[in-house]
């Protein structure tokens, strides 16, 4: 649950209350000094200078790309004051950029558990105060603090191609892994893949975040069972992005979906090992319910990237409801639903089509 209050211009968000790890997104400036980045001296970081509604939408991202893990992304200093030292990072969401080179954000590998308040940094004025790109490069840098490094792409020799994976598709369908470059793709996830350490490094980023040395896990139920307890679908400019984790095979996550008007609903299914070269996702099923609960439109089977949901939807109330389509036991894995809100026919006319696709 978010708990939610305003002081001095600045949102104060919680994304999970009750846990003791914890993010900082520092909007409101700070100076720096006795930290590894000071090899020149103080850092005076100016305040962000960002309207409520884009701190808000830069929380609500990052907060999305943090919900599988008992962690809780704050905006709160109190909050951040009050964990405990092994266990948080404060990350400065700048202009003051002039000290460092030109990189929109830096951080260091494993921070999050050192306990000296290392922070780790955002230049929002190198990323032109979008908060779609502050969100992604903020998560980025969290995940080094908590241990990731780069995920990256090789050739079949071995031969790092770059460093970072830039992933596939185009903006509105395609995807990008977090700790590659999420910034021009709708939906950006966690994943499995070679790291920058080598192509035959993998990591799950994943498995490092939630375990040892973080030691904070993955939170025991991340959304609610049915309807009743649907959790609200945020859409910025006509696109949505949803991160969860089939916890077990009885395990249902339920989302609402209020549409104003007649629209195109097109949506992508991802799962975290998309980098490992698995394009199946037929773990998981999705199913469509109206206003009164009942099931519409099921989906499951879908290719990764080559299929995915393209539904025309009256106005009204709606539910999406993600669930185990295999029943075995054990924890599935984390997914992504990357959503696409087009008035009826104006997809069609720019014809960006994909085989297989599920039409009414």
């Amino acid at each position: 649950m978010m708990n939610i209050s305003i002081h001095a211009q600045i949102p104060l968000f919680n994304s999970y209350p009750q846990a003791h790890a914890t993010v900082y997104l520092d909007f409101d400036g700070q100076y720096v000094e006795g930290t590894i980045w000071n090899q020149n001296g103080p850092i005076d970081a100016q305040p962000a200078g960002l309207s409520i509604a884009a701190m808000t939408e830069i929380f609500n991202r990052i907060a999305a790309d943090y919900r599988p893990f008992n962690i809780n992304i704050t905006t709160d200093v109190n909050v951040y004051n009050n964990a405990p030292v092994l266990q948080r990072t404060r990350i400065i969401i700048t202009p003051s950029s002039y000290w460092y080179r030109n990189s929109a954000g830096a951080s260091c590998i494993g921070s999050f558990t050192w306990g000296d308040d290392t922070p780790a940094w955002v230049f929002n004025n190198l990323l032109g105060d979008n908060p779609k790109y502050i969100a992604a490069c903020a998560s980025h840098e969290i995940g080094h603090t908590l241990g990731l490094q780069h995920q990256s792409i090789y050739d079949a020799n071995c031969h790092k191609l770059t460093e970072y994976n830039a992933g596939t598709g185009s903006v509105e369908t395609g995807w990008a892994p977090i700790m590659g470059i999420g910034y021009y793709k709708n939906c950006i996830t966690w994943c499995i893949g070679s790291c920058a350490a080598g192509c035959d490094s993998i990591q799950s980023d994943l498995k490092i975040i939630a375990g040892s040395p973080n030691n904070f896990g993955f939170r025991p139920d991340d959304y609610g069972d049915d309807y009743t307890k649907a959790s609200p679908i945020n859409i910025y400019s006509n696109l949505f992005s949803i991160k969860g984790v089939i916890n077990h095979n009885h395990d249902r996550d339920a989302f609402r979906l209020d549409l104003d008007s007649r629209k195109e609903v097109l949506l992508n299914v991802m799962m975290d090992n998309i980098a490992a070269g698995k394009k199946e996702s037929d773990i998981i099923k999705i199913s469509l319910l109206n206003r009164n609960a009942d099931t519409i439109r099921q989906f499951d089977g879908l290719k990764l990237l080559y299929e995915g949901i393209d539904i025309i939807l009256d106005p009204g109330t709606y539910y999406l409801v993600v669930e185990d389509a295999i029943n075995k036991p054990g924890i599935h894995g984390f997914y992504s639903l990357s959503g696409t809100l087009v008035p009826d026919g104006a997809l069609r006319q720019f014809a960006l089509r994909r085989p297989g696709t599920n039409n009414p």
